[in-house]
């Protein structure tokens, strides 16, 4: 396990380096890290309750990106492609491979803090580069903050991200 974490520690640290840098993240990154977090996830919670997080989590953002693709277009006045100039791909493709490190409500929960943390610190520290524009670096910012949250993962037994049973339970909601 600990080679899939350092592996995986690995890709996340180039990403952000990349898309710090670049704005941009090369493509092989993506299924190297779907590859290292499926296997660490399937190790954990096996292959069908995996899936089925994944899937779950991927309706979620398939919800999300519909729901935002009809705020664009509606706003546009016309059909709006949302990765032509307002979502990278690259940031899609993260928050795919994403579906496979969480559970549901903390895939949620990633999701949303993540965004909100970049909102404000992007409009609190953003400064436009000459070379980037208005381009944030979205996946490399969560993957930023995913690596520090798996480090906490590490050495907190509480924090699992891979259950809600913790998210359940400060909400009132556990058993």
């Amino acid at each position: 396990m600990f080679l899939l974490q350092g592996g995986i520690f690995m890709v996340l640290a180039g990403m952000v380096y990349q898309d710090f840098k670049y704005r941009g993240i090369y493509w092989w990154m993506f299924p190297v890290l779907f590859l290292l977090m499926a296997a660490a996830t399937v190790r954990v919670l096996g292959f069908t309750a995996t899936i089925s997080q994944a899937v779950k989590n991927g309706l979620f953002l398939a919800l999300q990106f519909l729901v935002l693709t009809g705020y664009i277009s509606i706003k546009q006045k016309k059909l709006t492609n949302i990765f032509d100039g307002f979502f990278g791909l690259g940031d899609l493709l993260f928050l795919v491979v994403l579906c496979f490190g969480f559970s549901f409500l903390n895939y949620v929960l990633f999701h949303l803090l993540s965004l909100t943390l970049i909102i404000l610190f992007t409009a609190i520290f953003g400064q436009q580069s000459k070379t980037h524009g208005k381009k944030i670096p979205l996946a490399g910012y969560q993957a930023l903050m995913f690596m520090v949250l798996t480090a906490i993962s590490w050495y907190t037994p509480a924090i699992n991200l891979l259950a809600d049973d913790h998210l359940l339970n400060l909400l009132g909601y556990g058993s």
